[in-house]
């Protein structure tokens, strides 16, 4: 079993419960009240904010090759990801304004401070690693409910979820398997994958909640 495997494989009880999520199944049955949608995009938008910041840092400490590639995946997110983005909110209503002045969520910032400070600490493979949950599991989110979309009535979540269906999309996923499977074999990546993991459940499980901060 190749090493990224061999992550998943152990992240599979958190992965099965992402995929079971409420949040997830009624975005893609089209039963997601809206309210809750609108929290999530406005949050997530904050998040790729900080995936950027942590790709930066990953790619400043790779040797060449791997700089370039972190490079390229970050230009990526901020002229596709974050434009892609950007037209969504529009589309709820929002100005890129409302995206960067709302108040991230405990969970957002739990999430984005754990990877920003793995690509500071760690190694740029441990950096990587901290991502990669994040990229994979939404591609798979969406293989496992593909068929749900096609009764999915709300063109808003169909269009959203089509993308991570996409070829480019599934390609950058491949992208980032494949780089990691380069990295050292180390205890360490699999620690992170694991927590990476189990913030991607939060994350959904708090934009479900609309959580807010208690005081």
């Amino acid at each position: 079993m190749s090493l990224v495997e061999e992550l998943r494989r152990k992240a599979d009880p958190i992965w099965r419960n992402i995929f079971q999520h409420p949040f997830v199944v009624e975005l893609y049955t089209g039963r997601l009240p809206k309210e809750k949608f609108k929290f999530y995009a406005l949050q997530d938008y904050r998040y790729l904010v900080g995936l950027v910041k942590a790709l930066t840092i990953i790619a400043s400490k790779a040797e060449f090759q791997l700089a370039r590639e972190v490079i390229k995946l970050a230009h990526a997110e901020v002229t596709t990801e974050l434009e892609s983005y950007e037209r969504l909110l529009g589309r709820l209503g929002f100005t890129i304004e409302d995206a960067i002045s709302v108040e991230p969520m405990p969970t957002n910032i739990a999430y984005t401070n754990f990877m920003v400070a793995t690509a500071y600490e760690g190694t740029a493979w441990e950096g990587l690693t901290a991502l990669l949950p994040c990229f994979w599991s939404y591609m798979e989110i969406a293989s496992v409910h593909q068929e749900k979309l096609k009764e999915n009535s709300v063109k808003l979540y169909v269009d959203w979820a089509s993308v991570y269906l996409s070829r480019e999309y599934i390609e950058v996923v491949e992208r980032l398997k494949e780089l990691l499977e380069k990295a050292p074999p180390s205890p360490k990546l699999e620690e992170i994958f694991t927590m990476a993991s189990r913030y991607e459940y939060m994350f959904w499980d708090a934009s479900y909640r609309m959580e807010r901060w208690p005081i």
